[in-house]
């Protein structure tokens, strides 16, 4: 068994119980950030490439710090599906770690658009992306959802890569840009070949913002976070979902972190495949890969 599919299995076993105690015990949190700033570096080899990272936190540096890697069966996937002179869409970028490599397999004829909201995280995907000279990233300061304007992100305390936009108006946290997907692809004349998103339980508004480029026929892959439980806490329904993309003509696999490649599938398959509290990537492609 490879660190990966060890330390998989103990999160989903243990964040139940682990991340409450972060959320609201404050104490505890504080001590835990303050060992984790001491042990975890500030930079990290990922997949051959180097990226500054946070130290102090409980997410994507703690998983590559136990595990070594990220992702990396995902990470692949999209990387093999990009070829040079493509546009890449990279939706909840985080600090570049699909970023980087995405720019890398398009080459400098090729496009990548980075959008992250969370300055702290967005200081660190600029200076990834200056790291390996990829002048061909254009990085969006905002929230990708169904309209433009703007929205309250909540940012977690204890994990980077989990922060979330909350479209009551009542939320507290930090107001950002908003953009919507086909708003923003027209006014900027892009047309992706692939997206990538992570967003923490606002897929359905970002897919709602994308409504025309989903109802068109050109070839597009979409890589995809699938958690139950948080499109359920934003008010979605995670099988509706699903139905709709497939009747947007994708075709779904699930991507297998723990034993390496991907499964085809189908809306019940993965609604059948994630707990209510876990967490699936998804591969969804329409017309030639």
């Amino acid at each position: 068994m490879n660190r990966v599919t060890t330390f998989c299995r103990l999160r989903s076993a243990l964040a139940p119980a682990i991340r409450p105690v972060l959320q609201y015990v404050p104490p505890v949190r504080w001590a835990a950030l303050k060992v984790l700033a001491c042990r975890q570096p500030a930079e990290m080899e990922v997949g051959g490439l180097t990226y500054e990272v946070h130290p102090a936190d409980f997410g994507v540096t703690f998983e590559i710090a136990s595990t070594g890697d990220y992702e990396p069966v995902t990470r692949a996937a999209c990387v093999a599906a990009l070829h040079v002179g493509m546009t890449f869409l990279d939706i909840g970028a985080h600090v570049g770690l699909f970023t980087v490599p995405a720019a890398m397999a398009v080459g400098a004829e090729g496009r990548v658009i980075a959008f992250e909201p969370d300055p702290d995280n967005r200081r660190l995907l600029e200076r990834n992306v200056a790291r390996h000279g990829l002048e061909h990233v254009q990085i969006i300061n905002a929230a990708v959802a169904d309209r433009g304007g703007e929205i309250t992100l909540k940012r977690s305390p204890f994990n980077t890569g989990d922060h979330r936009i909350d479209t009551r108006s009542s939320a507290r946290g930090v107001q950002v840009p908003m953009v919507a997907m086909d708003d923003w692809l027209s006014e900027h004349q892009v047309k992706p070949d692939v997206i990538k998103m992570d967003v923490q339980g606002a897929e359905p508004l970002v897919l709602r913002g994308m409504r025309l480029l989903l109802k068109g026929d050109s070839p597009l892959q979409l890589f995809l976070e699938f958690a139950p439980a948080m499109l359920r806490a934003s008010g979605a329904d995670p099988g509706s979902m699903l139905r709709d993309l497939e009747e947007a003509g994708f075709e779904i696999a699930i991507i297998d972190e723990r034993r390496g490649g991907s499964v085809a599938s189908d809306a019940e398959a993965v609604m059948a495949a994630c707990p209510s509290r876990s967490y699936v990537n998804l591969h969804c492609v329409r017309g030639a890969g």
